[in-house]
């Protein structure tokens, strides 16, 4: 009861900031504006060069799904920048909740949306076709991507305003995601490391169990690295 109690208290303090709110409502006006880059424009860019407009379709739904998945950590780290000025996660230690359960919490209001998201883009744009395990587990990533973009947001920044400059710099990590692209076999191999490159190794080719298994190691590796370091920066 006191976690869901806190979760209402979090949305109470999205809904108080305009740039946190336009960052919650913002994957929907992408999925929005995608689909109509793929209804109306790919044809017409089609039509005029050739080109298979489906080539392009998988691509764009990495892109939007990584996007999204930003814009909500990007929320989460704020909002922990904005309890470490009001020394609410220090009150949360002696709660209840305590220090994982104040933690725990930050991080799954925008994993949920970051899972729904990511549901209603794949339904939404209808670009590629998964499996449900697939779609499941794209899901389930997408979710911890966002989770580490809100922490690595809080270790970088030491309050919203320089957070803001520092987001956007995070946004080169959706580089990783079009190493394959490039062609070029540095980039590929430093690219295994970044989660970014397994979510769209999910949605571009068949999955297998390796790449399930490689996926999934990387996403937690980089989620473990920050929670550990959260906790021994806040001792």
């Amino acid at each position: 009861m006191f976690r869901i109690i806190h979760l209402k208290n979090d949305l109470r303090l999205i809904m108080r900031d305009t740039v946190m709110v336009a960052l919650f409502l913002a994957p929907l006006l992408l999925i929005i504006v995608f689909k109509l880059v793929v209804v109306f424009l790919l044809p017409y860019v089609s039509s005029i060069t050739g080109i298979d407009p489906t080539v392009w379709q998988p691509w764009i739904f990495v892109f939007v799904i990584l996007v999204n998945s930003a814009m909500l950590g990007t929320v989460t780290g704020f909002m922990m920048l904005d309890d470490k000025d009001g020394n609410i996660a220090e009150l949360m230690s002696v709660t209840p909740l305590g220090r994982s359960g104040y933690l725990l919490n930050r991080l799954s209001l925008a994993s949920a949306m970051g899972i729904f998201y990511t549901i209603l883009a794949w339904l939404s744009l209808n670009v590629v076709t998964m499996q449900l395990p697939d779609l499941l587990l794209l899901a389930v990533l997408s979710a911890v991507y966002s989770a580490i973009i809100g922490l690595v947001l809080f270790a970088g920044a030491e309050n919203k305003v320089k957070g803001l400059t520092f987001s956007k710099a995070l946004n080169i990590f959706i580089l990783f995601a079009f190493a394959d692209l490039f062609s070029l076999r540095w980039f590929t191999v430093l690219s295994w490391f970044f989660p970014p490159y397994w979510i769209s190794k999910i949605i571009n080719e068949e999955l297998t169990w390796a790449v399930a298994i490689f996926s999934t190691a990387v996403h937690l590796a980089w989620l473990v690295l920050f929670v550990i370091w959260y906790f021994r920066k806040n001792e």
